[in-house]
Formats: structure tokens, C-alpha cells, sequence
């Protein structure tokens, strides 16, 4: 599948995760993977599977972390780091839901930069992570932390992302991936799109 596709992010995740996790067939769709638009007022209900983001560079513009938050899922409620985002960009950007050979993966094109924008002008995106990982590259012109390898999680949120007087800024990771992710609000577009079974992803890849 080939072009540009502006999609959502929880619809690009909710269609790999019912393909992956249902064992559904993936229907043909032109120009991309399609999903229901998702409000930001939406209630919090992450895919039963892991939903897995990894980019080699992610870059969150007008960010502000806004805490831990408890989120209902397909298995209970679970405890999610709260993130809203004015953007985001993934460099080669690689979208996994489900486990094992069961998994399906949404890979944008290598070297090319998906992005996520918030509704209207001046709107934000809600991100809930699980856990975030990479190397810190920058912190909108801030001090880098001491230790740049970082794992954020509800239970190890470091104080450069949780100080009360951190302002709204950009926050660029390297080797990032953020587990167990949901989105609510913007749109997320990606370029050369492929969707694929974890069967068919080469060994390594």
C-alpha cells in the first residue's frame, strides 16, 4: 500500500489490532489503513494486546506530561502515563499490535517522518503510554538529564518530565518505543504505509 494515508492513530491500531488479535482477515483498503475517528473526550479503552510504537527518533512538540492516570482496559483498570502533544513526528515509524506470530506491524517508509497533529489550530493530542523508552536528545533547549537512557514508566517518572514547573515543550528521543499507547484527538499521517503478520516480517526486522 503505497501513498499517503492521514488516519488516527487509535484507528490505524484498532485495524491492525483486530486483524492481529481477532484473526480477521484485513480487507483491501485504497490508499491506506482506515479507522473511525476517535474524539478526544472518548472514553479510555486501550486494545486488549499490546499495542506497541517504536520509532529511531521521536520528537514531541508542545508537550506536557500531565501525570499518572488510571485507564480502564479489556483486562481492568491499569495505570498510564498522560501526555497531550501539540504534535509528534516517528522517524521510520513501526506500529505493532498483538504477540507472536499472531502480531500484525504497520511500517511506514524507512527514513520517512509520520506525523501526528493535534485538532484545529492551536489543538492537542492525548497520549497514554505504559511505558517509554530511548535516549533523551533534546528538551526544547533544556538541560539534558544526566542519565540520557531513559524507561518511563507509573512507577519511575524522572523529575526533568514531573518538576511542577517544567513548561509545555519539545522532547526529542532516540531508539524510542512507547508500549501499551492510545491516542485521542489529531490525526496521524504516514507515508508508504505496509501492513503485514508478524509471519511475514523477516527475522531481524
Amino acid at each position: 500500500m503505497i501513498g499517503r494515508v492521514a488516519r488516527p492513530l487509535a484507528g490505524a491500531l484498532a485495524v491492525v489490532a483486530v486483524a492481529g488479535l481477532l484473526r480477521l482477515g484485513v480487507p483491501h483498503l485504497p490508499g491506506g489503513v482506515s479507522g473511525a475517528r476517535v474524539g478526544s473526550s472518548a472514553p479510555v479503552r486501550p486494545a486488549k494486546g499490546p499495542c506497541v510504537l517504536r520509532a529511531d527518533r521521536l520528537v514531541l512538540r508542545g508537550a506536557r506530561f500531565r501525570g499518572v492516570v488510571s485507564v480502564r482496559t479489556g483486562n481492568g483498570r491499569a495505570r498510564a502515563l498522560k501526555f497531550t502533544v501539540r504534535s509528534l513526528d516517528a522517524v521510520s515509524l513501526v506500529l505493532t499490535a498483538g504477540r507472536g506470530r499472531a502480531a500484525m506491524r504497520l511500517r511506514a517508509r524507512p527514513a520517512s517522518i509520520s506525523t501526528l497533529r493535534g485538532p484545529g489550530a492551536g489543538g492537542v493530542a492525548t497520549l497514554y503510554v505504559r511505558r517509554l523508552t530511548g535516549r533523551v536528545t533534546g528538551l526544547g533547549g533544556g538541560p539534558l538529564p544526566a542519565d540520557r537512557t531513559v524507561s518511563v514508566t507509573p512507577d519511575a517518572v524522572p523529575r526533568w518530565l514531573s518538576h511542577p514547573a517544567t513548561r509545555t515543550r519539545t522532547i526529542t528521543l532516540a531508539a524510542a518505543t512507547a508500549s501499551q499507547i492510545t491516542q485521542f484527538g489529531g490525526r496521524l499521517s504516514i507515508k508508504g504505509p505496509e501492513l503485514r503478520t508478524a509471519a511475514r516480517v523477516p527475522h531481524g526486522a
